[in-house]
């Protein structure tokens, strides 16, 4: 396999690259704890024509974090959206240079984070809900490839937890999306944790420790058996936080 150059795929997608480092607020966080995340964010749910989020509500849609932060101000020019969309369509319709070009981005990154002497890691699902197992090279995905970088995830889809056991370098965390409490206690009652967002954290929630999530990203770091309380994030969309049963409310 020749070499792989990025300033090509460039040219070629008009893309400036696939993930990064420290783009956004949550993963600068991870920072402070000696830490540098390499992460993806695609364009969630249908919004590019591909659906990127299988067992997604229409709850976690309407209030969906991709239009947060930096996103949710970049109305006129929609820049941001504009380029996820075309990252999510280059995924699907040219699968080997999206995945060529994630190699080389997450090896330029572990080297960074190593000359620094910060651990590393990898969220491939930054604003999406993919299965690892699609971003393959060779026979092998990401998590073969790179099997001394620790990744992690939220998912919805309760089936993909199993792969926490066939790949000892992935964390999942189970996501609450408002109309799945069941498949929640179930995840939690095989030792998972799960992703709740709350309009005020508590300290306990069903007899669980909730645990603050937005103090950092990196969830494998988190007790199992517990609760990752979010709090509710304003997006574009003006939404009335206390009437969606995605937000719990403990006030």
């Amino acid at each position: 396999m020749n070499k792989f150059n990025i300033a090509d795929a460039k040219r070629k997608t008009g893309l400036s690259y696939i993930g990064g480092v420290s783009t956004s607020a949550k993963m600068e966080k991870n920072e402070k704890y000696n830490e540098m995340t390499y992460v993806i964010y695609l364009a969630p749910a249908k919004l590019s024509g591909y659906n990127v989020c299988p067992q997604a509500s229409s709850h976690c849609i309407a209030a969906c974090l991709h239009e947060s932060g930096h996103n949710r101000i970049d109305i006129h020019e929609n820049r941001i959206n504009k380029a996820r969309i075309k990252k999510t369509k280059l995924f699907y319709e040219d699968r080997e240079l999206f995945v060529r070009w994630t190699i080389e981005e997450i090896r330029k990154a572990k080297v960074k984070a190593d000359k620094a002497g910060m651990t590393f890691s990898v969220r491939i699902n930054g604003t999406s809900d993919l299965s690892p197992e699609l971003f393959k090279m060779d026979g092998k995905n990401l998590l073969e490839i790179f099997p001394d970088v620790q990744f992690y995830d939220y998912t919805k889809v309760a089936k993909r937890l199993d792969l926490v056991n066939k790949y000892p370098n992935y964390d999942l965390t189970y996501s609450f999306s408002g109309d799945n409490w069941d498949k929640c206690q179930e995840a939690l009652g095989k030792g998972f944790r799960i992703s709740v967002v709350f309009d005020k954290l508590p300290e306990q929630y069903a007899g669980y420790q909730v645990v603050d999530g937005d103090a950092y990203d990196m969830r494998y770091k988190d007790p199992i058996n517990s609760i990752v309380g979010l709090k509710f994030k304003k997006v574009r969309a003006k939404i009335d936080f206390s009437s969606t049963p995605f937000v719990i409310q403990t006030t």
